[in-house]
């Protein structure tokens, strides 16, 4: 799976979240300043020949929805950034956290009883 552009990565957001979506209402939930028409249609195309979106034409313009889901994208994400930066082990993701964020052990055993209930 390709990478997302910080950009097109704003723009699927905001189609993953609509589920199905015209130009005008992905510009509609862009933060201001919001951006061109043209340019947010241009980054459709891009993430069409990506792979990450289909459309379906409904007279002069189209409906976009997502090829891919945000769990998928999520997921093949995450295992690019273990990869990439932990040797793929998400031991060593967890071991670099705990050491950053200065956790201590209560906080680390409440996190594991939260990720034991959401199994």
């Amino acid at each position: 799976m390709k990478d997302l552009t910080k950009a097109e990565e704003q723009i699927m957001q905001i189609v993953w979240d609509l589920k199905k979506a015209f130009i005008k209402d992905i510009v509609d939930e862009m933060p201001e300043p919001k951006p061109a028409y043209n340019t947010v249609g241009t980054f459709l195309k891009i993430l069409e020949t990506k792979g990450f979106v289909s459309r379906k034409k409904f007279g002069n313009t189209y409906m976009y929805k997502p090829a891919i889901g945000q769990k998928a994208y999520t997921r093949a994400s995450m295992n690019g950034f273990l990869g990439k930066y932990f040797e793929g082990s998400a031991e060593k993701l967890f071991s670099f956290m705990v050491r950053e964020k200065d956790l201590n052990i209560e906080q680390v055993e409440d996190l594991m009883k939260k990720l034991k209930k959401n199994d």
